[in-house]
This record gives structure tokens, sequence and C-alpha cells, in this order.
């Protein structure tokens, strides 16, 4: 009797060995991939294994290895150190320089590109290092200093086990709309003070007349995005082509005069119903990100003797808002007189509530669209 019940203690706590193995395999998410850059991981959440092959979003790795991605007739160019690599959106090959890439480095998901990371990497004169166990691809180069593979190791493993940032209730962001103007020079003070940084949508044709006011934005590290070139709904929802050209000078203008590479676009008035599908599709073939907003305060109704409306138009917004289980609330105000007159008394009140306030983070895009497109 004594060794049967020593048997079944044996095989109890072998099992518990077992399960102890099994939980500390599951800490590395077998389907979860890294991509590291030298001595850091990249915050870049959509890494997939596409024949073979890890592949990312071709939009967000540009970032990181500052790639100009530039679409012409269809085509998607790649220019990098006098070589242009391009994806035909028609007849789905890659080519560099014009011949024809057989491996198909490029691939096209969901409207989405995605390249494959070691293509990009050998092209670029960098070289490629995977970690099997970590499920991680770290991309180096020689002549440029970084630590050994093996203490690269515990960098993945903090990565890994690195617990998301303590927040309040929910993120909030503030955002401006039709500036560059001398209101806009008032918001960004007031935000200083406050030690809180916004989101900004500039108008093409204002920032041409207001660069310093635009370069101050930037360099206080507010985002900016485009609000269009002209705030015309007549122009820019003319065709899909007028929608795209008031897009594409509006986020060039703001990389020229900042250096800042951005996608982010408001159009006027909101996306909808004025954005078609097939403007949706331009959008995300530059892998643009398009944001309307959850909270109107209606600033642009009000005189500054009328300003406390605004105020109570956010708070029951808010409110609303959060009630519903939005944790990234978006708040749409404008470089106004009115606006600037009680911005102090919005941010005290949002971080009484205990809000957390953000300027929009291209590495941790949130979805807000009135179409809930989840693509952009």
């Amino acid at each position: 009797m004594k060794k049967r019940i020593w048997g079944l203690l044996g095989v109890l706590f072998a099992s518990l060995l077992i399960l102890e193995s099994i939980s500390a395999e599951a800490a590395v998410t077998p389907d979860k991939r890294y991509i590291g850059l030298h001595d850091r991981i990249l915050p870049i959440d959509d890494v997939s294994v596409i024949g073979n092959n890890t592949r990312v979003p071709l939009g967000e790795i540009a970032k990181f290895l500052y790639l100009p991605l530039e679409i012409e007739d269809g085509v998607m160019h790649v220019r990098k150190r006098g070589v242009d690599y391009t994806y035909d959106y028609a007849t789905k090959e890659t080519r560099k320089d014009g011949i024809l890439q057989t491996s198909s480095p490029i691939v096209e998901l969901n409207g989405k590109l995605y390249i494959t990371v070691t293509y990009i990497a050998d092209e670029l004169g960098f070289k490629t290092h995977y970690f099997p166990k970590f499920k991680t691809l770290r991309i180096y180069r020689d002549d440029y200093k970084h630590m050994p593979h093996v203490n690269f190791e515990s960098v993945i493993k903090m990565h890994m086990q690195a617990k998301p940032e303590a927040s309040g209730k929910a993120n909030v962001y503030l955002t401006f709309d039709d500036g560059p103007n001398r209101f806009t020079s008032a918001n960004t003070a007031i935000l200083k003070k406050y030690n809180v940084k916004g989101t900004f949508f500039f108008i093409g044709n204002q920032m041409k007349d207001q660069r310093k006011i635009v370069k101050e934005t930037a360099a206080a590290g507010h985002y900016i995005g485009s609000h269009s070139m002209t705030h015309d709904a007549n122009k820019v929802y003319q065709t899909t082509k007028s929608f795209m050209d008031e897009m594409n000078k509006g986020l060039r203008l703001i990389e020229q005069i900042t250096g800042n590479d951005t996608k982010l676009v408001r159009v006027p008035y909101g996306s909808k119903p004025y954005v078609t599908a097939a403007m949706r599709n331009e959008l995300i073939r530059y892998d643009y990100k398009l944001w309307d907003w959850n909270v109107d305060s209606e600033d642009w109704k009000y005189t500054n003797q009328q300003a406390g409306r605004i105020v109570k138009n956010i708070q029951t917004g808010v409110k609303k808002a959060y009630a519903t289980g939005n944790r990234n609330i978006v708040i749409l105000m404008h470089d106004r007189s009115q606006t600037a007159k009680v911005l102090p008394e919005i941010i005290e009140w949002l971080q009484a509530q205990g809000y957390v306030l953000k300027p929009y983070d291209p590495a941790h895009h949130t979805v807000n669209n009135f179409y809930a497109d989840k693509r952009l």
C-alpha cells in the first residue's frame, strides 16, 4: 500500500514539474514575434511570418530605417542610396531598379504592404540574427556600436516581461484644428505651463505663412498632423485624386518645415460622410492614419463670453465616452481665442478626474475614425 501511495506521489510530482515547464515556456508567447534594431526592441506589434519569412508593415519599418516612401501612378517607391525599390499594386511585383525580385519581398495583405525584414536589412547593409527561443529577429550593423547577442537576450527578456505603463483611468488626447495662427501660440503656452503635450492639425496654406509657429509647435514636443491644404470641402472631396493631393501636400509641407515625417491626417468636417471607400483605400495604400474624435467641444459656436459652455461640453462628452468603455478619448478643439480662454480649466478638470493627457504617438496608434475602419 505504501509503495502504491509513493508511486502516486511520484506521478503527481512529475506532473507538477511538467506543468511548471509548460508554464515557463508559455512566457514566450509562441505567436508573438519581435524585431530588434541594434540594442532595442522596435515598437512594431504587427509582425507576421508569411512564406517562412518574417515580415512587417512597410510603413512602420520605414520610420526606423529612414526609408522615404512615395506612391506614383499606382506604384510604391522606396528610394534609398540611389536605389529604387518598387511595388506595383496592379501586377503585385517587386522590382529593384526595374529588375524583378522573384522572392516577392513586398506583399499586400488587406490593403497594407508588408516587407521581408531580412531582405530590406540585407539591401541596406545590415546583418540579422534570429533568437529562436524568443521569436526575435535582430537587425544590426558591424560599423555601429552594439552589444553582443548574448547580452541582447536580456534586452528581449526585459521587453517581454515589461508591465504596461501605469496610467490613469483613460488616455485623453487634446487636439486642435485650423492652425497655425496666433491662438496656436496661446494654446501651446498654456500646455507648456501644465506640462502637457497636444496634437495639432494644421492647414497647409496657413503653414506656408506661419512657418515659425509650425517649427515652434513641433520643437515643443507636440504632434502635428495634416488638416488638408485648403479646408475647402468643395476642393478636398471633389475626387479621390483631389482628396489625396490635399493630404499628400499637407503632410509633405509638415516634413519640409519640421523635418518630422508624419502620416496622421484629420479631414475637414470629419470623415463621415465625406470620405468615400475609394479615398479610405488610398489612405491605406500610403499607410496614412485617419483621426476623427469622440468628444466635440463645439468651441467654434461660442464667443469668449460663452466659453464656459465649451468646458461643460467637454466634461459631458468625456464622462459619456468613459462610461461607454472608451479608454482613448480624443477631444476636438480649435485654435481660437475662446478655446485658449478655458483651456486651463479643461486641463485642470481632466487631471483632477484622473485622466492621462497625451499627444498622438505613431508607435502606439489607436483607431479613431467615424467608419471604425481598423486599417486606419
